[in-house]
């Protein structure tokens, strides 16, 4: 989960056993001991947690502050603009959709999404939104570099070879995801995001500071709340 800032920040709040670890990504292409403590605490995290949060990561803050934004932006515009999107086709290399299995699902989310398949191969630069286009390129190619880190990393954990799991072309894809979540007149009758496990190798996830998500552990939903100083 990239949950703060990319830029340089002393990590005020430390991990409990009761919340989702944080691990400081700092230093982690330049010194090597650094490396293997980064290693072992992601190792750590996915064989207790299955997730875990990460500061230091490299993106910058504006970037993801520009994310959130420009995602908003798509979704407050007028449904007669949106709808150009709209489809339920997942082929669709660019579609702005509302609850994915609508007619299999025991209820219904109340959220809308715009999603961009960005790898391996992305749509042009004109079938992207012109209201969040370009900030969704920039995005896309920061998440990118990140997920080949986190790949080396995992690798790593597992006593392989850095490149193990991009030598299997676990890399290649990137499918991105923007949610928004519209006022409710009736909240008592449906959910933002019902519970689910994502159907893809890992997420990285961009949370805004509006909180509400949670991660399941040991039986336990626990609250992952945002970085509210580092925004």
């Amino acid at each position: 989960m990239v949950s703060s800032s990319g830029d340089e920040f002393r990590q005020e709040r430390e991990s409990s056993p009761e919340s989702v670890p944080i691990i400081d990504f700092k230093g982690v292409d330049k010194d090597a001991a650094l490396r293997t403590q980064i290693v072992k605490k992601v190792g750590e995290a996915c064989e207790k947690w299955g997730f875990f949060q990460v500061v230091n990561h490299g993106i910058p803050e504006s970037v993801l502050n520009d994310m959130i934004d420009g995602i908003r932006r798509f979704h407050e515009q007028d449904a007669e603009t949106k709808k150009e999107y709209y489809s339920r086709d997942s082929q669709n290399k660019v579609r702005f959709s509302s609850n994915f299995d609508l007619y299999q699902a025991r209820m219904a989310n109340w959220r809308d999404s715009l999603s961009c398949v960005m790898a391996p191969n992305p749509p042009l630069p004109e079938q992207l939104p012109a209201v969040c286009r370009d900030i969704v390129m920039e995005y896309s190619g920061q998440v990118m570099k990140l997920g080949l880190t986190l790949f080396e990393l995992l690798s790593e954990a597992l006593g392989l070879n850095p490149n193990h799991l991009k030598d299997m072309e676990c890399a290649e894809g990137l499918f991105l995801l923007g949610h928004y979540y519209p006022a409710c007149p009736e909240p008592e009758l449906t959910l933002g995001t019902s519970s689910h496990t994502d159907p893809d190798f890992f997420t990285i996830l961009l949370q805004d500071q509006m909180g509400g998500l949670q991660v399941l552990h040991e039986d336990q939903w626990v609250d992952v709340p945002p970085y509210l100083e580092l925004w």
